[in-house]
């Protein structure tokens, strides 16, 4: 089996190669942890905090982050790696359901089919500054039945249409955000948090990246080019992907399950109940 993969891989000996041999570790390290999928975002910081690649080429147009896009390709493409186990959140497919009878369709979706885990109370809203970040936590607040977004930098009318009316109803909206820790980021998260304030009471916290989890955790200042100033300057910024995805993964996770009002185990228990019931309903009406 090892031959065979490395059969498969660029010689490594080279650039190529090497990075390639990378990413499949920290893949398999990711399948372990139960941490899939990902995206080539985390694998790409991952790599610059172990050293394997520079956060950027000087004097190049190529970028690492093309390279590990490129590496994982070749993983994926040979059959080493499911292509499900990356994922790309600047392109979506839309689909529709549809079955040759209503029946069909309820009996279908039934498998889907989710009861209330916050006792009546409008769950968590999560905000994530990047596309990327979002893309790794979906499943969590899938299960969690938490609404989740990527605002993907500073934006208004998005706010406006789509996430403002989840804020309507009274009461105070919970909200857990994740976003960069820099001045960019922080502008960021202020326009996110002003533009959704005027809707409704906001009990806003911000989850990641943290000043206590920079120091906690020993995570290394990078410097960032802010492209807003004539002529640009630069600051000290720690991305929230420094962290690592199981990381923060994890983070979201144990806050989540310290809002249940029950555990989740108890409550998927009672909805797969109801299933079965439901499920026995349409086989006698059948």
């Amino acid at each position: 089996m090892v031959e065979e993969i490395e059969h498969k891989l660029s010689k490594p000996h080279t650039d190529k190669g090497r990075l390639q041999r990378a990413c499949l570790q920290l893949l398999r390290e990711h399948e372990a942890d139960g941490a899939l999928p990902t995206s080539n975002r985390f694998l790409f910081y991952e790599l610059v905090s172990q050293g394997t690649i520079p956060k950027s080429f000087p004097g190049k147009q190529r970028t690492p982050g093309q390279s590990v896009s490129d590496a994982t390709l070749r993983l994926r493409e040979a059959g080493i790696i499911p292509w499900s186990w990356i994922v790309d959140e600047t392109r979506t497919l839309h689909n529709w359901r549809y079955a040759p009878s209503v029946y069909g369709y309820v009996e279908g979706i039934l498998p889907a089919a989710r009861i209330d885990v916050w006792d009546g109370e409008p769950p968590p809203l999560i905000l994530c500054e990047s596309r990327s970040l979002a893309g790794v936590l979906r499943q969590i607040a899938a299960a969690y039945l938490c609404p989740i977004a990527a605002t993907n930098g500073q934006v208004a009318g998005f706010l406006h249409t789509e996430v403002a009316p989840l804020l309507e109803a009274e009461g105070v909206r919970r909200v857990l955000y994740l976003g960069d820790l820099d001045l960019s980021g922080g502008h960021i998260e202020e326009n996110t948090r002003c533009t959704l304030e005027v809707y409704g009471e906001l009990g806003w916290q911000r989850l990641a990246i943290t000043n206590v989890q920079v120091r906690e955790r020993g995570l290394t200042e990078v410097k960032k080019k802010d492209k807003r100033f004539n002529p640009p300057r630069t600051f000290p910024a720690v991305e929230t992907e420094a962290l690592r995805q199981q990381e923060i993964q994890r983070i979201l996770t144990e806050r989540l399950d310290a809002e249940l009002p029950e555990p989740l185990a108890v409550v998927l228990e009672r909805e797969e109940q109801q299933r079965v019931l439901v499920r026995e309903r349409l086989n006698r009406d059948e």
